[in-house]
Parts: structure tokens; sequence; C-alpha cells
């Protein structure tokens, strides 16, 4: 949040002050006339008076908008479909466990356009066979979602697939990425047939 900004309820207070103060002025006019016993027997009589008060309700201030909130970094298991993600940063053991995400229709990286669990029990199969099931899960999602064959795309993907320590632990999701090669995109690329 900026450091500029003042909450609202100071913003309010500030407004409720500003309106009070306004109509405590509007109270104060001109004097009273004095009857005419007090003013040495001699009717007066009143002057107009121009007065320089506004009848206009002040304008309220204006609201700021909020800007882009840009990418906010999230446990990648908190990832899911249709999520938008920029580049990822891998940790000290090449593993990824915080992804930025932003909201698809500010410039991003990669989209996660499927999301499925590798149908495999038992021990850690190693890292290859792994590896090459969530590609394979990936590949068979790609040409329906994108609108045209891998091959022919302009589009590419990549897979995020448990590592041993999250397998043991009962992970098995693929996060498959959809990403334009030629570099970021606003919204989405589903459907995109380039």
């Amino acid at each position: 949040m900026s450091a500029t900004r003042r909450p609202l309820l100071g913003r309010i207070t500030i407004g409720i002050l500003a309106v009070g103060a306004s109509l405590s002025l509007s109270a104060c006019g001109q004097l009273p006339l004095l009857p005419p016993a007090l003013t040495g027997g001699a009717e007066v009589s009143p002057e107009p008076v121009e007065t320089t008060e506004s009848t206009e309700t002040p304008a309220p201030e204006p609201v700021e908008s909020e800007e882009p909130a840009g990418a906010s970094d999230t446990d990648v298991f908190n990832v899911g479909l249709g999520d938008c993600l920029n580049e990822m940063t891998q940790n000290t053991d090449d593993q990824i466990s915080e992804v930025p995400i932003i909201d698809c229709a500010e410039p991003h990286d990669y989209e996660v356009y499927h999301v499925e669990d590798i149908a495999e029990s038992g021990d850690y199969p190693g890292d290859t066979a792994v590896q090459e099931a969530a590609n394979t899960i990936c590949l068979d999602a790609f040409d329906a979602w994108v609108g045209m064959a891998y091959a022919e795309s302009g589009i590419d993907y990549t897979p995020l697939y448990p590592v041993e320590e999250g397998w043991n632990l009962g992970d098995r999701e693929v996060l498959c990425l959809a990403y334009d090669m030629a570099g970021q995109v606003e919204g989405t690329l589903a459907g995109a047939a380039y």
C-alpha cells in the first residue's frame, strides 16, 4: 500500500469535519435586526446583504483507484487451472516452491492450461519416469486447449511435476503451463490457434 494513501476512515472523518465547519459558518450570518426601541426610535430598514457562500455541496474527494497488483508469490500447491504466472525461480535444490501468480489480463509468461495427477502409486519411480509422465499428460491436453497441433504451434508448454520428496508425501499433481515462445502475453492463450 502506498505511504501517501490515507485510510478510508481518515477521509470520512475529514469530510465530516469539513461539512460541520461549513454548516457552522453558515449559521453565522448577519446579526438580527434590533428592535426600533434599541436603535434610538428610528426604524431601520434592513439592507440587502450579498452573501458569498456557495450553495453547492462540496465535491467528494476522489477515491484513488487501485493499480494492478502485479505478481504475488504463492505456494506452488495453491496454483490451479487458469492461473497465470511470471517467470519462476528455482531454489537451491532445483525445485520450485513458490510461483509469482499474476492477473491474466496483465502481461504474463505462463498460463496453467491443464491439471492432472500421474496415475501411478508406490515408490518414487525416478526423475526421468515422472518427467516423461508429466510431458505425456501436458502434450495430450495441448492440441484441444490451444486449438491446433503442438508441432505447428508458436505456443509451447512446460510441466511442473512432483519431486521425490513430494511424491513420498502423496503428491502426484502435474501442472501444465503454456507460454508464447515470442514473449509475454495478455489474456488467455486458450483457443489461440497459432
